[in-house]
C-alpha cells in the first residue's frame, strides 16, 4: 500500500513599503482561537539534555545543545521524499520575512514573526491556539529588517527577544505574557532577533547592534522571575584616557 508523505508549511508575505512594514511594529497582547492542546506538555531540563535523539519533538531552535540542526527521525528517506505534499498553509498577520526556527512540542507548533509575533498552532492541521503581539516600545534600531529567529523553552513558559531589546516570557499554554525585562538599551543601537537558549534554569541571550558600535555581551536571566542574573561582555570597555594621550 503507498503512502503519502505530507509536510506543514508556514508562510508569510513580503511588506511592499516601508509604510506596511511600520504598520505591523505595535501589538496588543494576545488573542485566543482555539483551546490549547492536552498533549502540550511541559518541557524539563531532563528532555532539553537529550533533544538530539528526539524524533518527536523539536524543542532547541538548533536542533539540540550541539546546534547541529540534525533530526533524528526516520519517517521521510531518501526513497520517499519525492512524495512530500503540502498539508496546510498557515498565513501570518504579519507581512514580512519569517526567518523562525519553529518550536514543536507533542503536536503543538510554536514560530514567531517580523516584529515579535508568536503564535501557536496544531503542526498538522494548522488550526491556530492563540497569537501574542508583542507592544513595541518608541525605539526600535536594527540594521538588517525586523525578523525574530524563535524561542526558547522551559516548562511551561516560552522566551523571546525583542526588536526594542527586551526579553519576554510568555505562558506556553495561552500565550499570556508573564514578565518582561529589558536587555538594553534601544537607543544605542541594541536589539534582539535571535532564538534565547534555555541552560540549568537561565535564559542566555546576547545582543545585536555591531553596526552600531555597540558593546557586545551575553546574559543570564532567572527563568522563573526574570532577574537579571550575570553579564558576560564581548567586548572591552571604551579606552580611558590617560593624560594627552588615550589607550
Amino acid at each position: 500500500m503507498n503512502h503519502r508523505i505530507t509536510f506543514a508549511v508556514a508562510t508569510a508575505a513580503f511588506a511592499l513599503g516601508i509604510a506596511a512594514a511600520g504598520a505591523q511594529e505595535t501589538g496588543t497582547a494576545t488573542t485566543t482561537a482555539k483551546p490549547m492542546s492536552t498533549s502540550l506538555v511541559s518541557i524539563t531540563p531532563e528532555m532539553l539534555e537529550k533533544a538530539g535523539g528526539d524524533a518527536k519533538n523539536w524543542i532547541h531552535s538548533n536542533g539540540n545543545y550541539s546546534n547541529t540542526r540534525y533530526y533524528p527521525g526516520a519517517q521521510i528517506t531518501a526513497a520517499n521524499v519525492g512524495k512530500l505534499v503540502p498539508k496546510f498553509v498557515f498565513q501570518t498577520a504579519v507581512l514580512e520575512s519569517m526567518e523562525t526556527a519553529p518550536i514543536v512540542i507533542n503536536g503543538v507548533m510554536f514560530l514567531t514573526t517580523s516584529f515579535n509575533h508568536v503564535y501557536a498552532i496544531n503542526a498538522a492541521t494548522g488550526e491556530e491556539y492563540w497569537h501574542y503581539k508583542h507592544k513595541m516600545g518608541p525605539i526600535t534600531t536594527f540594521c538588517c529588517g525586523p525578523n525574530n529567529r524563535g524561542v526558547a523553552v522551559l516548562g511551561d513558559m516560552l522566551y523571546m527577544g525583542t526588536l526594542d531589546a527586551k526579553l519576554v516570557a510568555l505562558e506556553a499554554k495561552t500565550g499570556r505574557l508573564v514578565w518582561e525585562k529589558q536587555i538594553a538599551d534601544p537607543d544605542k543601537g541594541y536589539s534582539e532577533t535571535m532564538a534565547p537558549v534555555v541552560v540549568d534554569g537561565k535564559v542566555l541571550i546576547g545582543t545585536n547592534g555591531g553596526e552600531y558600535g555597540i558593546r557586545g555581551f551575553v546574559k543570564a536571566f532567572d527563568a522563573k522571575d526574570g532577574n537579571l542574573l550575570w553579564t558576560f561582555y564581548t567586548i572591552p570597555e571604551r579606552p580611558k584616557a590617560c593624560g594627552r594621550q588615550t589607550i
